[in-house]
């Protein structure tokens, strides 16, 4: 519809009062000038108001944290979550007797994060042991159901949403405590099926909801809700050789042992951003998490593995053009390589294999996880800065943003968190070091840069072994 400006309102509305025969002494004057201006200024703020809130019913086009938040849960979509930092402590025994740790014995570092062990541990009197930790700990919400209905649900605090790793659902009905599945929209449910769906709310507040009685059990009056959040505070990192204060219920193993972190506890990722909720959430019905279409492994693998920091997958025909030859060995085989930071190749193989078991294969297709082949390289810088900048302090900051853009667990290799795998350009390079701004003109020497084949070949920049003898200018 054709907005009028503001001098057609003007005639239209001296038009309009001129035959009225006591308005029309009216008709021209200032009066009515400045009446037509308030009418269109108000017709022009409506239909801005009315285009930006149109604009929030689309989840391609708003805005707002909370209109994106709408749309997904429109969707059934819910955002990867934080991922906790993992690691290894090593505890020594100063009692006089053989000391046992129970699975998810918990720890404190310097700085008050929570930490717990993967697995029972024992330790020898007067000696050490190693276990795997986690950056994590377990908080309980519990709930009665007072009232019988369809899909009853409980919302998380925004508080525990935020740093909510995962959900385990309890319900006890008549005194039986049972673990309840989760469910992808219900899917293949009965009215016997314990099973629950998570949803996220516009309010930012993971929830879970219970079955109707047809699609998922109904729950009795009476029947109690535990939730077991566990908790992580994602991307942080403790360094090795930290100390670790036994907590809660375990506090008192203090007077028995000492707990330091033997590497460092790293590996964590944040919750994803609001960019990478609106693009999952546009083509989340296509994959809901069930199949790989168009065999696209990467984007499922993504959604199951959000820690890696890139991903790749391939088939028959690129296998032979990276071997040079053909083999009957390759024929329905998925060849999947990627990076996992904190993580060893093996580990992260177990990981994808893990993920894929989900996956329907109905024409009997192998996995195969091939190892990441790392490819570092390094650059020598030379250059100038301006006389108002300290030579140690641009090295320093240059070598962080380095790291974090180019080196061996930076995200940018899947710029877009979809489960890809960016290849590194020298001209990104070049790009990347002028818009820091520190330099009022440099050169770079890239030194042994090979070629990737675009699917295992990992390049990466090696900060650390990197030279950079940047002159003051004089």
């Amino acid at each position: 519809m054709a907005t009028l400006d503001l001098s057609s309102i003007k005639d239209k509305l001296n038009k309009l009062i001129a035959g009225n025969s006591w308005w029309s002494q009216f008709a021209g004057s200032q009066f009515v000038n400045m009446l037509a201006t308030l009418i269109w200024q108000m017709v022009y703020r409506c239909l801005q108001f009315a285009s930006a809130s149109l604009a929030e019913g689309f989840i391609s086009t708003a805005t707002k944290r909370a209109s994106i938040l709408a749309a997904s849960e429109d969707r059934n979509y819910v955002g990867t979550r934080v991922t906790p930092s993992k690691g290894r402590a090593l505890i020594a025994n100063t009692s006089t007797q053989a000391m046992s740790l129970p699975q998810y014995t918990t720890f404190l570092s310097d700085d008050q994060y929570p930490y717990m062990t993967d697995d029972v541990v024992t330790v020898p009197v007067g000696g050490t042991a190693t276990v795997g930790l986690t950056q994590m700990e377990i908080i309980e919400v519990i709930t009665t159901v007072t009232e019988e209905k369809a899909f009853y649900h409980v919302l998380l605090s925004r508080a525990l949403t935020e740093v909510c790793y995962k959900l385990d659902v309890l319900i006890t009905i008549d005194g039986v405590e049972t673990q309840w599945t989760k469910s992808t929209q219900f899917r293949m449910a009965t009215s016997t099926s314990k099973v629950y769906v998570e949803f996220y709310k516009p309010t930012d507040q993971l929830g879970v909801r219970f079955g109707d009685g047809t699609i998922g059990m109904i729950l009795p009056v009476g029947a109690t809700i535990k939730l077991k959040v566990w908790c992580s505070n994602g991307d942080i990192t403790l360094l090795a050789n930290q100390d670790l204060t036994p907590s809660n219920e375990h506090a008192f193993l203090a007077d028995f042992i000492t707990a330091k972190t033997e590497t460092s506890i790293t590996g964590g990722t944040d919750v994803e951003s609001i960019e990478a909720t609106r693009n999952r959430a546009m083509y989340y019905l296509s994959y809901d998490n069930q199949v790989c279409w168009s065999e696209d492994y990467t984007y499922y693998l993504k959604r199951n593995l959000p820690a890696t920091t890139w991903l790749a997958a391939w088939g028959e025909e690129q296998q032979e053009k990276i071997a040079g030859k053909m083999d009957l060995k390759f024929i329905n085989r998925i060849f999947i390589s990627g990076w996992f930071p904190g993580k060893t190749q093996a580990e992260l193989r177990e990981l994808i294999m893990t993920a894929l078991k989900n996956v329907p294969n109905p024409l009997n297709k192998r996995y195969v996880y091939v190892e990441a082949a790392e490819k570092p390289f390094t650059i020598t810088l030379s250059g100038t800065i301006p006389s108002n900048l300290t030579l140690s302090v641009v090295i320093s900051e240059l070598k962080k943003a380095l790291e974090t853009r180019f080196g061996k667990d930076s995200k940018y290799f899947d710029p877009d968190d979809i489960g890809s795998y960016e290849v590194i350009k020298v001209k990104d390079l070049w790009s990347f070091i002028d818009q820091q701004g520190f330099f009022s003109k440099f050169e770079i020497e890239v030194n042994g840069m090979q070629e990737s084949n675009g699917f295992n070949d990992f390049v990466y920049l090696d900060v650390e072994n990197s030279t950079f003898p940047v002159p003051e200018d004089n």
